[in-house]
């Protein structure tokens, strides 16, 4: 049986609130899922696994898990995104002190830019559109986007925002000088994820 680190993750959030045998019963019931939608799922591109097989199927598994345990619809949410932003919590110190090094700053935003469309690729389903921007802004719109794709093909749209705000928590305070601009996704009810980053000048 797959086993998935957002799965065990969540279920440790889980269980501040809950139970020994209820948060068991969770994990037992998400992980079998997850096998299932992997099952289902089998001839994916190797770039759309990289977010279904990591972030997606088990986010939707535990979701249902948790659902079919009574918890309810807005805490299980809350669940899942808990476990983003305490993940996220760990890895921005790392980021921070890498940008905070002479001069990286500065060449963040395009950087960002150039990894996004690598790691979030069209091979994986992901649409973009480059709207003009401002002097020393740099970014993109997301138009069409699997994570949501996917969450209501297996009607669960409610979960996509705890995705969406990871990217909150990961680049909204990495330095002074980079302004985080976001101001919608489509998990949250908007035609696009707008992502944006200033540059501030000295």
């Amino acid at each position: 049986m797959k086993t998935s680190a957002l799965i065990n993750g969540t279920c440790k959030i889980v269980r501040e609130d809950y139970d020994e045998q209820t948060v068991v019963r969770i994990t037992a019931k998400a992980e079998r899922r997850f096998t299932e939608l992997l099952g289902e799922n089998a001839g994916e591109s190797r770039a759309l696994q990289a977010h279904t097989v990591k972030r997606i199927y088990p986010g939707i598994a535990v979701y249902e898990a948790m659902r079919s345990e009574n918890i309810p619809e807005e805490k299980a949410v809350w669940y899942l995104r808990e476990y983003f932003q305490r993940f996220c919590a760990k890895a921005v110190p790392v980021m921070k002190g890498v940008i905070a090094l002479p001069g990286v700053h500065q060449k963040f935003p395009e950087l960002f830019v150039k990894i996004a469309q690598k790691s979030f690729s069209e091979e994986a389903g992901f649409v973009y559109e480059w709207p003009e921007l401002e002097e020393d802004t740099y970014g993109f719109d997301i138009v069409k986007c699997p994570y949501y794709d996917t969450c209501v093909r297996y009607g669960c749209p409610e979960i996509v925002t705890a995705f969406c705000d990871s990217d909150d928590a990961s680049y909204g305070n990495l330095h002074r000088n980079l302004i985080w601009k976001r101001t919608g996704t489509i998990g949250h009810g908007c035609d696009c994820c707008n992502f944006r980053i200033q540059l501030k000048k000295e």
